[in-house]
């Protein structure tokens, strides 16, 4: 018997068609087949764990993974550029106050330029993970394609996540994105043409 919808996208089918022309399934394996069609619009999303996942299988990150993945990624730039900052500037322990107090732009410039790097090279190189979207299987990619985003689409996502401008980023983000499916959460992504979602289902 051959399929009268696609099973994985619901889309209607050609007689005896081996792919579909939606979103080119491979029909010719076994799965369990359904002659109805699915109950929600090409447009609505399913729930999966009780995420939202849209049609394509594709589940947008929510806010509390981001911020837990920023939140490791802050803590590694913090550490390294510590260290950096320690071993350029030769700081003593009899000194140490008195060091960070006549350097803080230093210390500012050099750890906004870490995390600069870190974020843009890892999300670029890296199968768009950072370590912290590594530990909770996040990924950013270019919202178009679904793969990872081009080195110049990241620097653009990347430019205030290394700065206390991430905050302001995340305001206006989130105000102007109100009701997005795809749950851009800072306005950069928006200029980027980027997405966060869960590695397990990204493409």
């Amino acid at each position: 018997m051959s399929l009268k919808f696609c099973p994985t996208c619901g889309k209607e089918l050609e007689e005896n068609a081996k792919f579909c022309n939606s979103c080119g399934a491979d029909l010719s394996s076994p799965v369990k087949i359904s002659n109805t069609a699915p109950v929600q619009s090409e447009h609505s999303a399913k729930t999966k764990a009780g995420v939202k996942q849209p049609s394509g299988g594709v589940v947008y990150a929510d806010l509390l993974p981001r911020l837990g993945a920023i939140i490791i990624d802050v803590l590694i730039i913090g550490s390294i550029g510590s260290f950096i900052t320690l071993f350029s500037f030769g700081f003593s322990l009899l000194n140490l106050w008195g060091t960070f107090q006549s350097s803080w732009w230093q210390t500012t410039l050099i750890d906004y330029l870490i995390g600069f790097i870190y974020f843009w090279a890892l999300e670029s190189f890296n199968r768009g993970q950072t370590l912290g979207k590594m530990a909770l299987k996040l990924r950013t990619v270019d919202s178009a394609t679904l793969q990872v985003a081009d080195p110049g689409k990241n620097a653009i996502n990347n430019l205030a996540k290394a700065s206390p401008l991430l905050i302001l980023d995340l305001i206006i983000g989130i105000l102007s994105n109100s009701g997005d499916h795809t749950k851009r959460l800072r306005i950069l992504q928006n200029l980027s043409e980027t997405v966060v979602v869960s590695e397990k289902y990204a493409k």
